[in-house]
C-alpha cells in the first residue's frame, strides 16, 4: 500500500509556483485550494482527496507520483 508524501507535492508546487512567477496566493486562486493548505503540505498530515486532486491537476502529474510506499504491508490491511 502507498501513502500520500505531502513534501513531495508541496516540492512540486514551489518549484513550478517559481517557474511561473506566482505567489501562493495566485497558486491558491489557480488550484481552488486555500493557501494555507497548500503550504501546510511542507509537512506530513492528513489532507483532504479533493485538495491534492487539484495540486495533481495544477501540475498536470498523477497522483501516484506523490505517494512513497506506506508503513504497513498489505496483509495487515486485509
Amino acid at each position: 500500500m502507498r501513502r500520500f508524501d505531502p513534501p513531495a507535492i508541496f516540492a512540486a508546487l514551489d518549484a513550478e509556483r517559481v517557474r511561473r512567477g506566482l505567489s501562493w496566493a495566485e497558486l491558491a486562486a489557480q488550484t481552488g485550494v486555500a493557501e494555507s493548505t497548500l503550504r501546510r503540505t511542507r509537512r506530513p498530515g492528513r489532507f483532504e482527496a479533493d485538495g491534492v486532486l487539484a495540486m495533481a491537476q495544477w501540475l498536470g502529474r498523477p497522483v501516484e507520483d506523490f505517494t512513497r510506499p506506506g508503513d504497513l504491508p498489505p496483509e495487515v490491511l486485509r
